[in-house]
C-alpha cells in the first residue's frame, strides 16, 4: 500500500508539469455528438438477471481505464498477489436478495462492475484516483417484477442516487418530495424513470469518463438496441456474484476482498490515497473510498460520511439504507 501511494504521488507530480505545459487537460469531458454510443449489455445468466441488466454506456472508450473489466489475479514479479480489472474480458457481476418491509415484499437485482483505474489527476482534480474502483446498479422490483426504485452508486458507497419509477407508490417518497431533476455533486440526474409503456424496458446508465460517475439515466425500449441503434454492443458477461470470492489463482482460487483482519470486506488493491488524506480525517475512516463487498457486517456499506451514521446508511440493511433516505416501501 506504502509502494502504491508513492507512486501515485510521483504519478501526481507528473500530472502537474504536463498541465502547466499543455494547458487543461479534462479527462472528464464528453465528445459531443458521438455516434454511436459504446455500451456494454449483459449477456448469459439466468432470464431475470438478462432481462432487467443496465445498459452501461461508457464514454472515452479509446481509454482501457474507461472500460469495464473483470477482476483477474496474479502473481507479481515478489510472488505478492494482486487484483486488476481485465477490460479484454468485460463481466457484470449480479445477485438477487429478498427483502421486506411492512408495506410488502421485494427483490433487489444487484449489479455490480469494476473499471481498471481511475487516472491521477489535478486538472480536473480526482479525488477518488486509485485502482480496481466499481459501481453497484441496483434494481428494486415489487412483487410484481416491476422496478420501483433505481439506485446507483460507488462500489465504496459514495455518490449515492435514489431516482424512483413510473411504478413507484406515492407513498413511499421521501417527505416534500419535488419532481425535479436532481443535482448529485455536479451531476443532474432524472426526476423518475419512465418504463410504463416501452416494450421490454431497458435501464440505460451513462458513465462519466475519467472518474466513472453516474452522469444520465434513463429507459429504453429493447428494440432500441437493435442493428441500428444509436449503441455500440459489447457483451458483459453476467456472472453470479458470489464468483468474486473464488477468482482463479495458480492450482486454487483467492478473493477479490480482504477475508480478514482491518481490511476485511475491502476490495485488494483499491486504496484511494487522495480520499485517505483529505477525508479520512474527518470522517474516522483511514481508508474511506476504498471499495468494499456487499454484505459483509464487520464493513458496512455507509453511504453518508458523517461517522454517525455509518450503520444506519449502510446499505447492507436495505430497508433501514432506503428509512435513512426518507424512502418509505
Amino acid at each position: 500500500m506504502i509502494a502504491q501511494g508513492r507512486n501515485l504521488i510521483l504519478a501526481a507530480l507528473l500530472v502537474v508539469a504536463l498541465a502547466l505545459a499543455g494547458g487543461c487537460m479534462d479527462l472528464r469531458q464528453v465528445e459531443s455528438g458521438a455516434r454511436p454510443l459504446e455500451a456494454y449489455q449483459g449477456v448469459g445468466g439466468p432470464h431475470l438477471a438478462q432481462r432487467f441488466a443496465p445498459l452501461v454506456v461508457i464514454h472515452g472508450f479509446q481509454q482501457k481505464y474507461n472500460r469495464i473489466g473483470r477482476p483477474v489475479a496474479s502473481y507479481d514479479d515478489n510472488g505478492q498477489e494482486q487484483i486488476s480489472m481485465d477490460p479484454a474480458r468485460p463481466a457484470m457481476y449480479w445477485r438477487a436478495v429478498a427483502f421486506a418491509t411492512s408495506k410488502g415484499n421485494y427483490t433487489n437485482l444487484i449489479y455490480r462492475v469494476h473499471f481498471p483505474s481511475v487516472p491521477v489527476s489535478l486538472i480536473p482534480f480526482f479525488i477518488s484516483a486509485g485502482n480496481n474502483m466499481g459501481l453497484f446498479v441496483v434494481i428494486t422490483l415489487d412483487q410484481e417484477l416491476r422496478p420501483v426504485l433505481i439506485t446507483t452508486l460507488g462500489t465504496c458507497g459514495c455518490y449515492t442516487s435514489l431516482t424512483p419509477t413510473s411504478y413507484t407508490p406515492k407513498r413511499a417518497y421521501p417527505q416534500g418530495w419535488h419532481d425535479q431533476p436532481h443535482e448529485l455533486y455536479g451531476e443532474t440526474l432524472p426526476a423518475r424513470l419512465d418504463y410504463a409503456g416501452k416494450k421490454d424496458p431497458r435501464l440505460v446508465v451513462e458513465i462519466r469518463p475519467g472518474e466513472h460517475r453516474v452522469m444520465g439515466l434513463s429507459v429504453v425500449p429493447g428494440a432500441a438496441l437493435g442493428e441500428r441503434s444509436l449503441y455500440r454492443l459489447h457483451p458483459a458477461e453476467l456472472i453470479p456474484a458470489d464468483a468474486l470470492w473464488r477468482l482463479p489463482l495458480g492450482q486454487g482460487t483467492t478473493s477479490l476482498f480482504y477475508e480478514s483482519g482491518p481490511l476485511e470486506g475491502h476490495v485488494k488493491g483499491a486504496w484511494k490515497p487522495f480520499e485517505t488524506m483529505f477525508i479520512g480525517w474527518w470522517c474516522l475512516d483511514g481508508v474511506v473510498g476504498m471499495d468494499k463487498a456487499y454484505g459483509v457486517k464487520a464493513n458496512p456499506l455507509y453511504t453518508s460520511l458523517k461517522p454517525w451514521n455509518r450503520l444506519s446508511s449502510d446499505m447492507n440493511d436495505f430497508p433501514g439504507f432506503l428509512r435513512f433516505w426518507g424512502w418509505w416501501f
